[in-house]
Formats: C-alpha cells, structure tokens, sequence
C-alpha cells in the first residue's frame, strides 16, 4: 500500500487520532500545599522552628508520613536554619555535607501541620551535630527525634573546613536556654 497507512473497514485510509494537549489548571486553593515560607521559621526556647504542612505526596500506603521523609524534614529544617545562621539564600551557601543521619520515630503523623525543631550541638573542629524534634503543630505530640553529624565543606577545594569562631558565637547566642 502506498504510503504505509492503513486502511479502515471500506477502503478509507485511517488517520492516526490527533488529541488536544491536556489543559492544565492550577490545583484549587483546596489541593494545594499550606506550606510557609521559610520567613515564619523562627528562634524559640533555644530551638529553629519551622512550621510545615504535611503534604499527600509525604504520605506513604499505610496513611501516614513514611519514614524517609523524616529525613527530608530535617534537611529543610537544618538548610533554614544555616542559611538564617549564615545570612544565606542560594543552595551554594550551605557549606556542609551530612555525614551521619539518625531518627527516633515516636509518632505517626498524617496530614496535618506540623513543627520541625532544630538545634546546634556538639560543635568539634570541623563538624558538629545538629538535634530535631518533629512535633504535631505548636509544640504538641512528639513523633520523631534525630541526629544528623555535619562537616563544613568548601566545595572549590573540596575540603573540610574549621568552624570559624564568629559562627560558634552566633550559635550560642541563638540558643540561649537548651539544655
């Protein structure tokens, strides 16, 4: 056959189906994440805090936050706190890799508003550990803690850096009253 197309029943050569692209639609104000910005975390009792809305996507089969993204809450938490430490705003001014992450899970959580607390500890000479506490909105139920062992890192030289002494002392004054 000429052309290689088919032919429909009665001899009409069958063209293939043109479809329209899919319109696509804002999600309504309903579906869509309550997230805030990173501006309404805030320093309290010694801790970063950072408010969150659990979102679907967090949501594992069971129907509640899977465990791995206990991680990922962690890391926004410990990212908005270096770059409110640092006066950063661009990904390229974390200067720190993780090394060593752990979790606690005490809680399930669901779809809910939630606080991600975290806090500086033990600072060596070029990593320190950083604390979390995941909590149901305003200090409510405690659903999981964790430790995550950070390096400063210059990623031009590739490698590790010391903790300046400015940083030690901007720490201690924002976490006046842990511990």
């Amino acid at each position: 056959m000429a052309g290689g197309g088919r032919r429909a029943a009665g001899g009409k050569a069958r063209q293939p189906a043109r479809h329209a692209p899919p319109t696509r639609h804002p999600p309504p104000a309903a579906c869509t994440p309550a997230r805030r910005p990173p501006q309404a975390a805030r320093w309290a009792g010694g801790w970063y805090v950072v408010p969150w809305q659990v979102i679907f996507r967090d949501i594992d089969t069971f129907g509640h936050v899977n465990n791995a993204v206990y991680f990922t809450y962690f890391e926004w938490a410990r990212t908005s706190m270096w770059l409110e430490l640092t006066g950063g705003s661009r990904s390229t001014d974390v200067s720190f890799i993780v090394v060593r992450a752990e979790c606690d899970f005490r809680h399930q959580l669901s779809m809910e508003p939630i606080e991600i607390r975290v806090r500086i500890g033990d600072m060596r000479t070029t990593s320190f550990d950083t604390h979390y506490e995941i909590r149901t909105l305003n200090g409510g139920q405690l659903a999981a803690t964790g430790k995550v062992v950070v390096v400063l890192f210059d990623w031009k030289t590739q490698a590790k850096t010391a903790i300046a002494e400015e940083l030690r002392d901007k720490v201690q004054l924002f976490q006046k009253g842990v511990e």
